[in-house]
């Protein structure tokens, strides 16, 4: 950025008393660099391609569940029925597909990467064996594991050594060992985009709520924030749930545009709700009206409910339906081009997560072999489909702050610009 301490404070005397929220922070009328504030400090946004050191040879250990000693590979259906059913398999063949291009890119940058690869099967006993071989103290960052109790055992001995561990899992806890880094963002986190984005789009839209039992709490928050929201009546019952289409047109207006939240993890009701919605799009309400009724549909948290088969994807293109992300689509075609070669498939979000995840770490190494250090001088990174704002939490980990707001228009998923 290339502007001195001493001159924010000449133009901004408050900072001596520390930077506080809210404050409007004054900048000399021909500054142009890129930066953001994080905690109080001006931070630039380097690029990291640019400010390599090639003497740095940083070193990793990747332990994740590849589950191999599950797999009878001398039966590739069942293999495959094995990964297509099992999530920490699939994640696991994903991310570290995603991340061993990440290895080849950083190579051609003059990056010699020394990995080691092990599967801890998911288990705790197997997750202490691996560490009993391995001398921490010569290790720079660790990716993995994803269970909670083998994450915790190897965040405790890593710790000794100053060792950064990167979770690819969303976070479990806001109370974590502190060298622990969750490269995806909380669900907490995502919720609070979403409801802080439509709260700043909205203008006199009239909101309706549709949520189930299990989300009462989220419920809450968005009538905290819209005050003048309306609930629909979720009928639940033991096999079936839904809501009432008669009681749910009420809640419409014909003169403004309705926005309707849809908070639930049963893709029942995603399926049922997105149906009658999209039956009520540009329609009249009654025979007489004659304003028809516009809807659009958003979520503060996406799930597998949504993705699920029996999901209209033409009714979701034709609400709009708009929710927060932790990724957006593969935007660098060299590396679709690059995963393609190397695997013969297309990457899944879990091989675009596993690329940006380690390219952003091993770049943050070869510009300064110490990832805790890097993590306090520099700002949001940014790559082919995700991006990463890493703030340590008050005596805990370090939690990824970065999120997209996606929608679904003309039958394509597109990134919304903030």
């Amino acid at each position: 950025m290339g502007i001195a301490y001493k001159d924010l404070l000449a133009l901004n005397p408050d900072l001596q008393d520390g930077l506080k929220a809210g404050m409007v922070l004054k900048l000399p009328k021909d500054q142009t660099g890129d930066f953001e504030v994080r905690n109080a400090l001006v931070l630039d946004r380097i690029n990291l391609l640019d400010s390599i050191d090639t003497t740095n040879r940083p070193k990793l250990l990747v332990l994740l569940p590849f589950r191999l000693n599950r797999l009878n590979f001398n039966d590739k259906e069942s293999v495959e029925e094995m990964i297509a059913k099992r999530k920490e398999i699939k994640l696991s063949l994903g991310v570290y597909s995603g991340a061993l291009v990440a290895l080849d890119s950083i190579a051609e940058l003059g990056i010699s990467v020394d990995v080691k690869t092990y599967d801890n099967q998911l288990d705790l006993n197997r997750t202490k064996e691996i560490l009993a071989g391995e001398n921490l103290a010569e290790v720079n960052a660790i990716v993995g594991p994803l269970d909670v109790a083998s994450l915790n055992e190897v965040a405790a001995r890593a710790l000794e050594h100053q060792v950064p561990i990167i979770a690819p899992r969303p976070p479990y806890s806001t109370v974590v060992p502190q060298n622990v880094y969750f490269s995806n963002t909380s669900e907490a986190l995502l919720r609070k985009k979403m409801i802080d984005y439509t709260k700043q789009k909205v203008v006199d839209e009239n909101i309706v709520i549709i949520a189930d039992s299990s989300h009462s709490i989220v419920r809450d928050s968005l009538l905290a924030n819209f005050p003048d929201a309306k609930v629909a009546e979720v009928k639940e019952e033991e096999k079936n749930i839904g809501v009432n289409i008669d009681k749910l047109k009420l809640l419409f207006s014909k003169e403004k545009e309705n926005w309707v939240f849809v908070e639930t993890d049963d893709f029942k009701l995603v399926s049922s709700v997105t149906s009658i919605l999209n039956s009520f799009q540009n329609a009249l309400l009654e025979p007489e009206d004659k304003e028809r009724v516009t809807l659009k549909m958003f979520t503060t948290y996406k799930d597998e409910a949504f993705d699920s088969d029996v999901i209209s994807s033409s009714h979701l293109s034709n609400l709009k339906f708009t929710y927060p992300s932790v990724h957006r689509e593969p935007a660098n075609d060299s590396f679709v081009r690059r995963y393609r070669k190397r695997f013969g498939d297309s990457p899944d979000s879990y091989a675009v997560h596993g690329f940006d995840m380690t390219f952003d770490l091993l770049l943050k190494l070869a510009y300064k072999n110490n990832l805790m250090e890097v993590s306090k001088l520099i700002g949001e990174t940014e790559y082919t489909g995700n991006k990463f704002s890493y703030e340590k939490s008050f005596s805990s980990g370090y939690f990824n702050q970065s999120a997209y707001i996606m929608e679904y228009n003309e039958m394509r998923i597109q990134q919304i610009k903030e």
